[in-house]
């Protein structure tokens, strides 16, 4: 019996991967190794250790391998960080790894396989391995059909009946991390890098670039996503669920008539119904896109920026918040 010989995939094309590192000194050597033993070498890595308290940056800085630059800033802030990575990179595809987080050996050629043969992709993620601290398996979170963070009781009837990634990207952000987003040089010009949100800062960036062109989903677990007790979702329950209000309040516009109302009234209206749950903050919905609605008619571009912009403003709301 002969077996065809894989093809090699051609690696023409330059991946820029950026590590934002902020005191993860017992994970970044892990997270390191793993991007420079990645199966696809044409890449650069840049690490930018943003104001560690710990031992990361000399743990970074210990690696020797041209394709790595290490930088390092006073804390600015991850959304800052990443986009000054961004930024920099000469990359034709860009990519975040967050310092805990590990890329499985063959996850980036997959990837651009995956660009490679669906093009007018922009944007890839994968199925993801959760591990805890020490790097145990967890469990597989397969993209929209698992692990969904908060409760669809009639999921049967919502976005997820569909294999769609823009709607069920609309119920929850599947993606869930910011180092499950591989995209072009040419999106990141189109749209910006992350904003200044704490929690949703990736969820935001994958439904902007999902307005802007096509996404797509590898159905295998590429990379392992850490949980541990230092996880930025663990550190303010309100300011979550403000920034999931903030999410619909700035994005579910952008798919009306695309994905939302596109059929029957009725039916149109209990799917939207039974794929957004606010978890008992709808009145904040209703705040927040009235004051979008509003600022919009009188001529004003991207008024939703006003709350990451203005924390007083922002902070406003938080009496309403129902936790």
């Amino acid at each position: 019996m002969f077996f065809k010989k894989k093809t090699p995939l051609n690696q023409e094309f330059k991946i820029s991967v950026i590590i934002p590192l902020y005191n993860h000194e017992n994970f970044i050597t892990e997270a390191i190794k793993s991007v420079l033993d990645q199966t696809y070498t044409n890449l650069e890595l840049i690490v930018i250790d943003d104001g560690s308290k710990d031992n990361s940056l000399a743990v970074a800085q210990s690696f020797k391998d041209e394709r790595l630059q290490v930088i390092s800033q006073d804390n600015n802030g991850a959304h800052n960080t990443i986009n000054r990575g961004l930024d920099m990179a000469t990359g034709d595809y860009l990519t975040v790894l967050n310092s805990d987080d590990v890329y499985e050996k063959d996850r980036l050629e997959k990837c651009m396989d995956a660009f490679i043969k669906n093009p007018g992709v922009e944007l890839v993620s994968t199925y993801i391995k959760i591990i805890n601290d020490s790097g145990k398996t967890l469990g597989i979170k397969h993209g929209w059909k698992d692990m969904e963070p908060w409760p669809f009781p009639n999921k049967e009837k919502s976005f997820a009946k569909s294999d769609d990634f823009v709607k069920n990207l609309l119920m929850s952000n599947f993606i869930s991390t910011t180092s499950n987003m591989v995209f072009t040089k040419e999106l990141y010009l189109a749209i910006g890098g992350m904003r200044n949100l704490r929690f949703a800062h990736d969820w935001d960036f994958a439904l902007r670039a999902a307005d802007h062109g096509k996404c797509y989903l590898i159905e295998e677990p590429l990379m392992r996503y850490r949980i541990h007790g230092n996880n930025t979702i663990h550190s303010n329950r309100k300011h979550m669920l403000f920034e999931i209000c903030w999410i619909y309040a700035a994005h579910l516009h952008r798919f009306e008539n695309t994905h939302i109302f596109t059929g029957d009234p009725r039916s149109n209206l209990e799917e939207l119904a039974e794929s957004i749950n606010l978890q008992g903050n709808d009145k904040l919905l209703w705040i927040l896109r009235t004051y979008i609605n509003n600022a919009i008619k009188n001529g004003r571009d991207n008024p939703e920026l006003d709350f990451l912009d203005d924390a007083v403003l922002r902070e406003s709301l938080f009496n309403y918040i129902a936790e």
